[in-house]
């Protein structure tokens, strides 16, 4: 599936950009960014199902709550959980450096740490370990699964890293309206006249509405390349089979 489609799909539903504008204003906060994060997973399983459209209403709170929970985790675990061990080591590097009193060697060491962490978090998004996660998470109905390193087996296995990397790449645009309204917000945020900071919020909220809009543009795309593999016979089966 291509991008222009996942667009048509989603904008079939009439009320797509009041669903998305609700969910961008839950994601501003801590505890409203699991509703939000629910909401996708109910929109990958409805489209597993093959009615992606129209998109799932607000209700059922407290389930979909818990679903966003076990999502960020699996971006928890894959993304955030080795920037903080990698943390731990920096400091102890640099602590190291300073009671050796060897700067020269703390700010190289630091660099390639940066630099090895730069070309995880590349590799992480293009081999598609997260997405790949929500669709196991769907279909198992099993948050263990998904949380595991079946994710990265899945995502770099024989056959579908290719079709999830194809993915991947058709997914790039959809977030170039969030990456803007982002670095506008900076550029706002960062201004010295007087009342403009009253805008920044409102632009936060468009941004993670933005970004909200863009996942579920991934969702469809995604789904499709599930498909792709299912008709090349190479569908991955379920864990509780």
């Amino acid at each position: 599936m291509d991008l222009r489609t996942a667009i048509r799909i989603v904008h079939s539903d009439p009320l797509w950009w009041r669903k998305i504008l609700i969910g961008g204003a839950l994601f501003m906060s801590i505890v409203g960014a699991p509703f939000a994060g629910g909401w996708i997973i109910e929109c990958i399983d409805n489209s597993r199902k093959g009615y992606p459209t129209p998109l799932p209403p607000w209700f059922d709170w407290s389930t979909r709550w818990l679903m966003g929970m076990f999502a960020w985790i699996i971006d928890f675990l894959f993304y955030v959980m080795p920037f903080m061990v990698v943390g731990v080591v920096s400091f102890c590097v640099a602590f190291s450096a300073v009671l050796g009193n060897s700067p020269a060697f703390a700010n190289q060491a630091l660099t390639v740490i940066g630099g090895v962490m730069l070309v995880y978090l590349l590799f992480m998004f293009m081999s598609s370990v997260s997405m790949v996660g929500r669709l196991i998470y769907v279909q198992d109905a099993s948050p263990e699964h998904a949380m595991s390193m079946r994710s990265l087996r899945e995502a770099l296995r024989p056959g579908a890293r290719a079709v999830y990397f194809q993915a991947r790449l058709a997914s790039l645009p959809a977030y170039l309206p969030a990456v803007a309204l982002g670095g506008l917000t900076f550029l706002v945020a960062n201004l010295t006249i007087p009342g403009v900071l009253m805008i920044v919020p409102l632009l936060i909220w468009l941004t993670l509405s933005a970004l909200l809009y863009a996942h579920l543009l991934v969702v469809q795309i995604y789904v499709a390349a599930e498909r792709e593999l299912e008709r090349r016979g190479l569908s991955r089966v379920s864990e509780l089979m």
